[in-house]
């Protein structure tokens, strides 16, 4: 049996070459100091978009990365102090900076770790909850190894913004009393948020994703207009990631919250059509934009170099997602293999994006002989591809998703993706023939249509070639990158590449 091949250990690749630093503009100036309309984009400046975005997610690498190239000047504000993806390049990142360097807290052991936070557990249950989720982001967040170098010519521009606060590291409270208790340090929170928007003024706010992202433009847009109420906000465009309305849209205070973001912004953008409808119940009530996967576009051509030869029918690996959050049922997963062990016994199973629990009991499986289990952790997105490439079929179970880029990934390689139908995962695959949407409450259907895709080679084998066609059809850069130039241009009210002035 050919396996797929060990992923690389951990890295975040050489130091960057591309970056350059520039002289750092008058920021200290008080917004209040600027009012009045940002500048039309017909003024002769190039089109100016801000985007407030986990910077260092290679999905929000490679939505930029279709823009580099369009014209437009593009910015980047961050949410935490990491470096931005090693995709990242062409544009202008706002880093802000303390006045005398962080000292880090002393280390804390694992054990004493846990001990605290299992006594704060007991103590506000709800707000333990709140900061594993922020963990468990952080730690999906983890930028990747570069598969390549940044193109030379295009570099990131570095920008300090300089800190005049007390405490960089004070956790500033993003929502009203009545809302979320989402959090984010005062170094990276809405008052450098506002400085920045002050001094680029852009022709559009960009916020990829709504729980840190775009709750702290809303909290920054609060700051400015209540300093200056006369003043304009510029044009600000939310895109919905995932769970961010689906999920969180049903507790009261984070319901609040993303109803003042619908209701605030002027262009709402998603990545299937129930969000889209979701949307417009939280109050939006604006231009329908076009839908778009929020991952980008895919070199289709690039990838299928990394397939097996062999049809899926004759793959002997299983992929499945290991999430354990809020969302993430990856433990439903492993009990579904384990029912199938007997006929798993030639086959190799990746896990991979694992929780906690649902590792220790893949490596219990694995050391009790039931299933052969790998656990991977860090990887590149070539090396997760190749593994997909070599698997009969994927498997995924969560309470709440957006499409799921792991089952456009599944489509792309020929592994026959089983997915929740709490996803998006029926706009794209056809039901019961190119993959098979569950219930996750339904453990019986789960099992059926997991043995049916291991068994069933017919079924496998029609099915990929039809997923690579509309993945082809969907997804592909050559589809994507001109589709997300006109999207900005509608969001932007400039002309597109036809003349038209669509709005």
């Amino acid at each position: 049996m050919r396996r797929c091949k060990p992923i690389s250990s951990p890295t975040h690749g050489p130091p960057r070459r591309n970056s350059v630093s520039i002289a750092p503009a008058r920021l200290s100036r008080l917004c209040s100091q600027r009012s009045g309309k940002v500048k039309s984009v017909s003024e002769g400046r190039r089109p100016r978009i801000l985007f407030v975005a986990m910077h260092h997610s290679v999905h929000t690498a490679r939505w930029i990365e279709a823009l580099v190239d369009v014209g437009f000047d593009l910015h980047l504000y961050p949410v935490d102090p990491a470096p931005p993806h090693a995709y990242i390049r062409g544009l202008t990142f706002h880093v802000p900076t303390p006045a005398s360097p962080v000292v880090p807290a002393p280390r804390v052991s694992t054990g004493r770790r846990a001990a605290r936070f299992l006594r704060h557990a007991l103590k506000d249950p709800s707000d333990a909850i709140r900061l594993l989720r922020e963990k468990l982001a952080r730690r999906v967040a983890t930028p990747p190894a570069p598969e390549s170098p940044p193109r030379a010519g295009d570099p990131v521009r570095i920008r300090p913004v300089p800190f005049d606060g007390d405490d960089p590291q004070a956790r500033v409270r993003l929502g009203r009393p009545d809302e979320s208790e989402e959090t984010i340090t005062a170094l990276h929170g809405p008052s450098m948020l506002a400085k920045v928007i002050a001094d680029v003024q852009p022709d559009l706010i960009h916020s990829l994703e709504f729980q840190h992202n775009a709750y702290l433009v809303l909290a920054a847009r609060d700051l400015m207009l209540a300093d200056n109420p006369s003043r304009s906000f510029p044009r600000w465009l939310a895109t919905n990631w995932g769970s961010d309305i689906y999920y969180f849209g049903r507790d009261e205070a984070h319901a609040r919250q993303i109803r003042r973001v619908c209701e605030a912004i002027d262009l709402y953008s998603c990545e299937c059509r129930r969000d889209l409808a979701l949307g417009r119940s939280f109050g939006y009530r604006g231009p329908e934009l076009p839908v778009l996967a929020n991952s980008g576009g895919i070199d289709v051509d690039a990838a299928q170099r990394l397939r097996g030869e062999a049809p899926p029918s004759r793959r002997k690996l299983i992929m499945v997602k290991g999430y354990d959050h809020f969302a993430g049922r990856a433990m439903v997963s492993l009990a579904v293999l384990e029912r199938f062990a007997d006929r798993l016994k030639d086959y190799e199973i990746v896990m991979f994006s694992v929780g906690a629990r649902p590792r220790a009991r893949a490596l219990e499986l694995k050391a009790a002989g039931v299933l052969d289990i790998r656990v991977i952790d860090l990887a590149t997105h070539g090396e997760i591809l190749e593994c997909f490439g070599r698997a009969r079929a994927y498997l995924a179970v969560s309470i709440s998703d957006g499409i799921s880029t792991s089952v456009l990934e599944a489509m792309l390689m020929g592994a026959f993706p089983i997915q929740t139908n709490t996803s998006c995962c029926e706009e794209w695959f056809v039901q019961g023939e190119t993959g098979f949407a569950v219930s996750p409450d339904d453990f019986e259907e789960i099992c059926a249509r997991f043995e049916r895709a291991l068994t069933d080679d017919t079924l496998v084998d029609d099915a990929a070639p039809r997923n690579l066609e509309i993945i082809r059809s969907r997804l592909d850069q050559s589809i994507m990158t001109p589709a997300i130039g006109d999207f900005y241009r509608q969001a932007l009210g400039v002309p597109f590449r036809d003349g038209s002035e669509r709005r």
